[in-house]
């Protein structure tokens, strides 16, 4: 993890999701500088470069792709090994407990690079994402992770951005702001070298974190302030 995103971790375990009227889009129709709180708190909560997303679990495998992957522990619940051994009805019940769907939450996806959200962050107060260089910034915030080596490493194979009829872009790099409660902020940075513009219609962020995924949709036309994009 780089020292500027270390330091902001405490920063981020005391901030929970900031809440503003849904109705209130005043912001629109000011300049940045005559925001206010509110202004801000509603750009950094529900705006084109701020959504929430469900959280949804990777399927488990069946024991016949377990197979035919070589990996007989790979996408198997913790109790249907066991209840394997047991045969019969166990097994058939802990396998559809594996497949079931939980309500697993919402998390926040914030596009943080893009200058709106920065000048929110200094109106509200919120110390946000840093970095270094020039990137596409996204961010999930508040989101439950497993605390293991090389996790980062792991992440950045399993998120994209996709966007209609051209390659999908991966991130440069990944890095996790861990929370003392158990959740983190997970930060995707994608190269700029891969220009997005109001053309592309829309940009899908995909992303796995060990087993639950996401999955948000941005409108580069929506993330423009007075007339300019802004990413």
């Amino acid at each position: 993890m780089s020292p500027t995103l270390r330091s902001s971790l405490f920063a981020f375990a005391a901030v929970t999701f900031l809440v503003a009227e849904p109705d209130d889009l005043s912001w629109k129709d000011k300049a940045v500088p005559q925001w206010d709180e509110q202004d801000a708190k509603q750009v950094l909560a529900d705006s084109p470069w701020a959504k929430k997303a469900e959280l949804d679990q990777v399927r488990n495998l069946s024991k016949f792709e377990r197979r035919d992957g070589g990996n007989w522990e790979a996408g198997i619940g913790p109790t249907v090994g066991f209840a394997a051994l047991l045969g019969g009805n166990y097994e058939a019940l802990e396998v559809a407990r594996a497949h079931a769907r939980p309500d697993l939450g919402t998390v926040l996806v914030r596009w943080e690079s893009a200058s709106p959200i920065r000048a929110a962050e200094v109106k509200a107060g919120v110390i946000g994402v840093m970095w270094q260089g020039d990137y596409y910034v996204i961010a999930v915030h508040n989101v439950p992770t497993p605390y293991r080596w090389r996790l980062e490493s792991e992440l950045k194979d399993v998120a994209f951005l996709k966007r209609d009829k051209k390659k999908d872009l991966k991130p440069s790099r990944v890095e996790v702001m861990r929370q003392l409660n158990g959740r983190a902020t997970v930060v995707y940075l994608f190269p700029r070298s891969a220009e997005i513009t109001k053309n592309d219609h829309n940009v899908r962020f995909v992303a796995q974190i060990d087993r639950l995924f996401v999955s948000q949709f941005f409108f580069p036309e929506e993330m423009q302030l007075q007339g300019q994009p802004e990413l």
